[in-house]
């Protein structure tokens, strides 16, 4: 075998049909095309991030081609650890609201939103005040991260109206 068998994009076709969908759900929930580099992380970062968030793990390589084979663009091909023309996709729910609106603040909203974005089981998808509320109370919340969720989720709703 030589070298570098591991970080060839081909070596995607040698997963199993199970982590393939896996892989490829994960990628599509995470990211979406687009004509700018993302530089936060390359194609070795992000496959550590797919096992962390689903216990896959996979090859440079094979992450390489699932990227490929989602549509996406390596921004130099001649790399080891490949950058996409891609950005990440935020999704029209309350995590997605969050993440625009306080990401970046340094606020209990802030913070809360930070959290809410390490958090791979969040319910990211959600608009339901009720299933979102029962995540945190599963999950043990402290009562600050219970009134920032409170104050951003009547803020969702400001902005739904």
């Amino acid at each position: 075998m030589d070298r570098d068998y591991f970080d060839r994009p081909e070596r995607y076709k040698d997963l199993n049909e199970k982590d393939k969908v896996v892989l490829d759900n994960w990628i599509k929930s995470k990211f979406e095309v687009a004509s700018s580099n993302y530089t936060i992380r390359s194609s070795y970062g992000l496959k550590h991030d797919l096992n962390r968030d689903t216990g896959i793990y996979v090859y440079n390589g094979q992450f390489k081609g699932a990227m490929l084979a989602a549509g996406f663009t390596a921004v130099d091909e001649r790399m080891l650890n490949w950058h996409f023309k891609m950005k990440e996709r935020i999704p029209n729910s309350f995590y997605g609201f969050c993440l625009r609106r306080y990401k970046y603040n340094n606020s209990h909203l802030g913070d809360f939103t930070r959290d809410m974005e390490k958090a791979p089981e969040f319910p990211r998808e959600s608009i339901d005040k009720v299933e979102i509320k029962d995540y945190l109370y599963k999950k043990h919340a402290c009562v600050e991260a219970i009134k920032a969720f409170e104050k951003a989720w009547m803020n969702f709703e400001k902005s739904r109206k």
